[in-house]
């Protein structure tokens, strides 16, 4: 009985490779997950919320409809009854007689008193996704992989069942761990957002260890859905050094970082690809060129990067997906005492394109940047 149990198991997982083999040439799927088709009501709630609760004119509320899947043809209808909720609100609630349509800035002011509007600018881009976050995770192959997904989907399931580790209303951010499939790093996780219990998204998560102090200049919002849960903020650190992150943590803390307050925040980073730099004397104390915006890629949250290596350790993500974390210095500014900017950094041993890497040895590539504030 246990032997026919085992050979049907390995026809499951035979069928599984075949299919695998079967595929197309691997593409990077446009997202590890699918949200559920809206009806024309929540379209019309989401418009609504767009303009009475950020401030958006019509042609950006269109935008934002089209982006998230709303058909041409339901959007002058969504618009026209979105506006009329709109004045209605206006009018309970602000007492004006003016023209609705004319006060949009005006509200947007209004709504965000105490908010730094001169410091702080926040600009939106539709349809974003995870995928290449999720290869820098595991792989490139292996993503493309049906089978070699499998560990996401089921470390999602366990984030969605476990605690918030933050809440902020109808909004928890959850972690799932890949301890039980295999993965020994206690800072590496998956981490998912959920609204009223409803998965929105995730994203691979690596938690930082090196507070810096931060300061938001501009925000590009990721319009996937409503609210808005995802962002790339973009400022300066220390004053001197312009740097942009995906925040970890903008579905809870956003009203934070649109205040344009000095903060401090963890930044941490995965890494696309890693290869030894030409310059490299195996020194800790060698000179770092630090980061550029990469070329190539859309998102100001990538960079090109040529740092040194402090400290490295291997990391699991599961059985199949080993990399290590390493400790990367990436401005050294000599001796005085939080000048250096150091970034913990995963790379996977599949986007790793050197013979080796060690302790002291400058490196160079592309990596993701994101962090959250600082407890």
């Amino acid at each position: 009985m246990f032997q026919l149990i085992r050979i049907l198991i390995n026809i499951v997982f035979y069928v599984a490779r075949q299919e695998a083999k079967n595929q197309a040439a691997p593409q990077l799927d446009p997202a590890l997950f699918q949200k559920r088709s809206k009806s024309i009501s929540q379209y019309i709630e989401m418009a609504s919320n767009a303009m009475i609760n950020d401030g958006r004119k019509p042609d950006e509320v269109k935008t934002m409809l089209l982006g998230n899947g709303l058909h041409e043809d339901h959007l002058d209808v969504v618009i026209e009854k979105a506006e009329n909720r709109y004045k209605d609100w206006f009018n309970e609630n602000q007492h004006a007689t003016v023209s609705v349509l004319n006060t949009y800035n005006e509200l947007s002011v209004q709504q965000n008193a105490g908010i730094n509007e001169a410091a702080v600018k926040t600009i939106s881009i539709a349809d974003e996704d995870h995928a290449l976050h999720y290869s820098a995770l595991i792989g490139f192959k292996r993503y493309c992989d049906i089978v070699g997904r499998m560990v996401l989907y089921a470390v999602t399931n366990d984030a969605m069942v476990a605690a918030a580790v933050i809440v902020n209303g109808d909004i928890a951010i959850k972690q799932g761990s890949f301890a039980r499939h295999g993965g020994n790093e206690d800072r590496l996780f998956l981490r998912a957002v959920a609204v009223n219990n409803q998965r929105q998204a995730v994203y691979p998560y690596l938690s930082g260890s090196n507070p810096i102090s931060f300061q938001s200049g501009q925000i590009t919002e990721w319009v996937n859905g409503d609210p808005v849960i995802e962002a790339e903020i973009k400022g300066e650190w220390n004053k001197r050094l312009q740097l942009c992150f995906f925040a970890t943590d903008y579905a809870v803390n956003k009203n934070i970082y649109k205040s344009g307050d000095n903060i401090n925040i963890r930044l941490s980073a995965f890494a696309f690809d890693l290869l030894e730099s030409e310059r490299n004397n195996n020194q800790l104390n060698q000179e770092v060129k630090g980061l550029w915006p990469a070329t190539g890629y859309k998102h100001p949250s990538y960079f090109g990067f040529e740092a040194v290596i402090l400290e490295i350790k291997a990391a699991a993500v599961d059985k199949q997906s080993i990399g290590c974390i390493m400790t990367l210095m990436l401005v050294n500014s000599g001796y005085i005492p939080g000048s250096d900017l150091i970034i913990d950094t995963y790379v996977s041993n599949s986007n790793i394109k050197a013979d080796k890497i060690q302790k002291g040895m400058l490196v160079t590539g592309t990596l993701w940047l994101q962090g959250e504030l600082a407890d």
